[in-house]
Order: C-alpha cells, then sequence, then structure tokens
C-alpha cells in the first residue's frame, strides 16, 4: 500500500468542483449577463436604440448577451417592478427600483426614466407642511400630494421638480400658497 497525499486529492476535488463555474461564466466576459427568458423582457427602442427592460434593470444588446447599463432618461415602462419604492422629494413623487428614478406621466400613464434628484433641499423649499387631518391613509396622502402639486404648478407656472435655476420669490411663493390651498381643500391642516 502506497500513502495518499490528502491535500492532493482536496485540490483535485475542489478544482472539479469549480470547473463548473468557469464553465458556466458568461461568454462575453465579465459584466455580461446571458439573456433572460424572452417573456421576461420588454423590449423598448428609443433614440434609434434598441434598450431591454427585465426584472427591474435595464440592458443593453450586445451579441446574444445582454449588457447592464444605466437606463438613459426619457426611457418609459408602463409598469414598474414590485420592489419599485415610492420616494418624495418635497412636493415631488418619485418611484426608486434598481437604482433609477422613475415619475409617473398621466397623460401616457407610464413611469418615465429621470435624473436621479441633484438637490433634495431645493424642492423641499417649496413644500408645505401638511398634517393628514381627516385620517387619510399613506397612499391616499401620496395621491393627494401628487395632484396638488400638479395643479399647484398649473396654477404658479413652476415647477420645484425640473426647475434648473430657484425661481423668483413671488413665483415660489406662489407655488407654495397653491399647494397648501389644494391640500388645504383636501382636509389637511396647513402649517
Amino acid at each position: 500500500m502506497h500513502k495518499r497525499n490528502v491535500w492532493t486529492e482536496i485540490t483535485v476535488l475542489l478544482l472539479l468542483g469549480l470547473s463548473p463555474l468557469v464553465i458556466a461564466a458568461p461568454p462575453g466576459g465579465p459584466g455580461m449577463h446571458a439573456p433572460p427568458p424572452a417573456a421576461m423582457q420588454q423590449r423598448i427602442p428609443y433614440q434609434g436604440e434598441e434598450y431591454v427592460f427585465s426584472e427591474g434593470r435595464w440592458y443593453r444588446p450586445h451579441g446574444t448577451q445582454l449588457r447592464p447599463i444605466v437606463a438613459p432618461p426619457g426611457l418609459r415602462i408602463r409598469t414598474l417592478p414590485g420592489d419599485a419604492r415610492e420616494i418624495w422629494i418635497g412636493s415631488v413623487l418619485y418611484h426608486l427600483a434598481a437604482g433609477t428614478y422613475y415619475l409617473w406621466r398621466a397623460e401616457s400613464r407610464e413611469y418615465e426614466v429621470v435624473s436621479p434628484p441633484v438637490v433634495a433641499a431645493q424642492a423641499t423649499r417649496y413644500d408645505v407642511i401638511a398634517y393628514p387631518a381627516r385620517g387619510q391613509n399613506e397612499e391616499q396622502q401620496g395621491r393627494d400630494r401628487y395632484e396638488c402639486h400638479r395643479w399647484a404648478v398649473t396654477q404658479s407656472g413652476f415647477d420645484p421638480a425640473a426647475a434648473s435655476t430657484a425661481p423668483s420669490a413671488e413665483v415660489g411663493g406662489l407655488y407654495q400658497r397653491a399647494l397648501g390651498a389644494c391640500l388645504s381643500g383636501r382636509g389637511y391642516s396647513i402649517n
């Protein structure tokens, strides 16, 4: 009987056990993914390019593989993934899914990819403090705040979510008063 080298056997077993992982790596190299099943993909043309939305993530086709990307602002989808979160920044309701921010576009009934909000403090400068005096639940509060924001934009001509520069004090104040008046009319105590 000859002695076996235990370490050699362990090394061989480990290499054999890991080899399927090496073989299973995506052929395109790092950062490439095998495409999800076609039923789980939404192929979306945008500005002459094709994008793929699947399970909350954005991709660009690259041969038979998909390359994960940061979605360009302007892309639109009809539904968000189930794990999307609602985030209020000032009076604007954003939806966040897999690191991508979306805004609901009621006119087309779609969610549009938008750039991440740059400065939350600027948006909140025009917000009002509103207490749900009639016991409105969170869903109702979100709907009321969104609808009142849209109304205040039409009344003032100013949208804090889209502004790149601060408006005049008069315009900012008009937006804030319109937002407060709308929320007050829906049963909120405004401070």
